[in-house]
């Protein structure tokens, strides 16, 4: 018979990897997050843990887990490249959207999901350089992942409290 884990939710993880890939992922991300946490504690001085910088070093860890956790996609890749490289824009960038079938409809209907897939490609990490198939295939994966990291950060916290 299986072993599985039960938490205090009754939530049932698989403990072979390739039966459940949310479990798989959950896993990955605590891996990656608790040891860079716990790095960013042991090196901050106390009295400058409410610092801005504090707050952005922790926010930069839990993205660079998130990207690790989920190497298998585009957006992940883009996510790590992204949060490696220093901060920089391109003003005379142009999405690749614009270049879709979607500029070839008329009328209101084609202008509005233009519109909306734009807001959607720059929601997802690398999204300006998707065209609309790649996008679409990359955000389910993208809002699974962001609902899991939620999950398990909101676990973390609820261990911290009790």
């Amino acid at each position: 018979m299986e072993r599985q884990i039960i938490n205090k939710r009754k939530r049932v993880f698989s403990l072979q990897e390739k039966k459940n890939p949310k479990a798989v992922f959950a896993r990955r991300y605590v891996n990656h997050l608790v040891p860079a946490l716990s790095k960013i504690n042991m090196n901050k001085p106390s009295s400058q843990i409410n610092s801005k910088t504090f707050e952005q070093t922790v926010k930069h860890e839990v993205d660079m887990a998130l990207a690790l956790s989920a190497r298998e996609f585009a957006w992940s890749r883009f996510l790590q490249h992204k949060l490696l490289s220093p901060p920089h824009e391109d003003p005379s960038y142009s999405p690749k959207i614009l270049e879709t079938s979607i500029c070839k409809q008329d009328g209101t209907e084609g202008a509005e999901i233009k519109k909306k897939l734009e807001e959607l490609q720059k929601l997802v990490p690398g999204g300006e350089e998707m065209n609309m198939e790649e996008i679409l295939s990359e955000v389910g994966s993208y809002i699974v992942c962001l609902e899991l990291q939620m999950i398990v950060l909101k676990s973390l916290v609820q261990d911290n409290i009790s």
